[in-house]
């Protein structure tokens, strides 16, 4: 090779727009190697024509575009593949961005109303109910339209965003989740569940979610003992109770298939100290359920079991859903004790509180949550 053809590694730089440090970087990881190296000095020398790879490593790392997404597009001799790295990047850069966003709305939020903190909740209640959809975009629209629910950014990670229906404020009564998923290879999916929501105009709110494709299972009526209530199947054939009571669109209730009611009462009172009772009277039987709460109250919700399959609303498959707890490590060691098989141990994770999860001794999946 002529030496008269090569650069010093300063005069490369200069040409280059990369800095020196940059250029060494660079060789050692492989990226973009020197022409030639003095094997007594070590002094790199370029060729000219190595100056406009030089610039667009400079180009790709002005987007943040990592070592690897620079190998792999100074690799490439398609412009498909090229255009793929591009759109990660810009994927990235925008998660970054909406972390960035989140992080401006608190200081704007600590700037307007002082700097709060949750409230740390005594005992056990529940927080969320995860259900399985056919298709998360049509059933999210479907939710939407049907129960005006408010959809937003619920967690935030290094590589993903995740949203959820959001119910009132974290660390107070009203805090509640509703997630909805279409993954089918998630473990923890869960058959066709029953849920109750807590409206305040159930003739109208049922009319609509029918109208944007909900079928009608129980139309509006009044029941002995209990709310004006009615009941629909969202899109994917999960069962809607919908109540009578309060003010906008609240969860109320969850009911779970178990294999044996007597001795799933007995777990879920050992494990996280519920109280089961009577909630409903009429002249031929009384109801019980899990309760939390008073009624007409934000923090009133009913975790119902139900073993007779023949039941019109019990849920076929096993359900998933969450409680917040105020003590996570001692909560998850008294469940395990009393017949829950351990999933995930307590453990902290980025973007939510310490949790862990469990499978009571029917199958449901049960997290937990710090708060």
């Amino acid at each position: 090779m002529d030496d008269v053809e090569l650069m010093t590694i300063g005069r490369f730089a200069r040409i280059s727009g990369v800095s020196i440090h940059a250029l060494r970087h660079y060789d050692e990881v492989g990226l973009l190697t020197p022409a030639a190296v003095d094997s007594s000095s070590g002094y790199r020398r370029y060729q000219p024509n190595q100056i406009d790879t030089a610039r667009m490593i400079c180009a790709l790392r002005g987007i943040d575009l990592p070592i690897e997404g620079i190998r792999q597009v100074l690799a490439s001799g398609s412009d498909d593949e090229i255009r793929q790295v591009l759109i990660d990047q810009r994927q990235l850069l925008e998660l970054q961005h909406s972390h960035l966003a989140a992080r401006i709305d608190d200081v704007n939020h600590y700037l307007e109303k002082g700097i709060t903190v949750p409230t740390i909740q005594p005992g056990c209640r529940p927080v969320q109910i995860w259900f399985a959809v056919d298709d998360e975009q049509a059933s999210v629209a479907f939710y939407k339209e049907a129960f005006g629910l408010n959809y937003e950014v619920s967690r935030r990670t290094k590589d993903r965003i995740s949203s959820s229906f959001r119910f009132g404020t974290y660390g107070n009564d009203d805090f509640f989740l509703l997630w909805v998923s279409d993954d089918r290879g998630r473990v923890d999916r869960p058959g066709p569940m029953t849920f109750g929501l807590l409206v305040d105009d159930l003739d109208a709110i049922h009319a609509q979610a029918v109208a944007v494709g909900g079928t009608e299972l129980v139309s509006p009526h009044e029941p002995e003992g209990m709310p004006r209530c009615s009941a629909v199947k969202d899109l994917s054939g999960n069962w809607i109770w919908l109540y009578e009571g309060g003010i906008g669109c609240k969860p109320a209730q969850i009911k779970l298939g178990v294999d044996d009611t007597r001795a799933a009462i007995a777990f879920y009172q050992a494990a996280f100290g519920l109280d089961y009772g009577v909630i409903r009277h009429t002249e031929d039987q009384d109801y019980s359920s899990f309760r939390f709460g008073t009624a007409g109250q934000d923090d009133f919700f009913l975790l119902t079991l139900k073993d007779d399959p023949s039941d019109m609303d019990n849920p076929s498959g096993s359900s998933n859903f969450a409680l917040l707890v105020d003590d996570l490590d001692a909560v998850h060691a008294r469940a395990v004790a009393a017949g829950a098989t351990e999933v995930i141990a307590p453990r902290d994770a980025t973007g939510m509180p310490r949790s862990s999860r469990l499978k009571d001794p029917s199958g449901n999946w049960v997290g937990l949550f710090q708060g």
